[in-house]
């Protein structure tokens, strides 16, 4: 019955693909407006080698100056009304990260952000910058709160997601590679509800045979 249960519950919960940059930035940008140039930016580049996790490309992400990443917005994606009602159906944002040895002086994080009128510009993880695997690579979690997707499902706004990377610095060698940005579906409580009754069955079957 356990079995049965977490396949279910695996079923009902497959990651929603968000993006894969198959050789596309998809409307993903490091806007100007935000001073990464010429600090660091999003070198429009794409790998086929490195850092693939879903298709056939990665998106390569190159500094362009000499002072290294500094913990401002990176990475912009498309704002839209579509991603708004994804988010607030979600309740875990993904992401695969690879960077070479000796990438950023063996010190690289990340955060993942939104920014909807309603919501306000919100750090998933309240900004805990985890750390990348330098010289291998690191699959990212953040949590999307259940208050957080209760103001997005009430929003009509559209929302961007946003990267934001800081770390330390590494010359001539400060790229890493991302891609497979998923969305991990919130339960529905029908779901949870049944998951709750089959637990409260398998306890009982355990009580009876014991």
């Amino acid at each position: 019955m356990l079995v049965g249960i977490a396949a279910f519950l695996a079923q009902n919960m497959s990651a929603q693909l968000i993006e894969s940059f198959e050789n596309t930035l998809d409307g993903w940008q490091a806007p100007p407006s935000y001073n990464l140039q010429p600090a660091f930016g999003a070198v429009p580049g794409f790998s086929s080698t490195l850092g693939v996790t879903d298709g056939s490309y990665s998106l390569s992400v190159t500094g362009t100056g000499g002072s290294g990443p500094n913990y401002s917005q990176l990475l912009l994606s498309p704002s839209t009304t579509l991603l708004t009602s994804e988010l607030a159906d979600a309740s875990a944002l993904s992401f695969d990260v690879y960077a070479p040895g000796g990438s950023f002086g063996y010190y690289l994080q990340l955060d993942a952000d939104i920014d909807n009128s309603d919501t306000g510009f919100v750090s998933l993880d309240g900004n805990a910058y985890p750390g990348a695997t330098i010289g291998g690579e690191t699959t990212f979690t953040m949590p999307i709160s259940a208050s957080l997707r209760t103001t997005l499902a009430a929003s009509s706004n559209s929302t961007a997601l946003i990267f934001q990377v800081g770390g330390g610095y590494s010359a001539g060698n400060e790229t890493f590679y991302l891609d497979n940005i998923r969305l991990t579906p919130a339960p529905e409580p029908a779901t949870l509800a049944l998951a709750g009754v089959g637990m409260a069955g398998l306890m009982l079957f355990r009580r009876r045979n014991s």
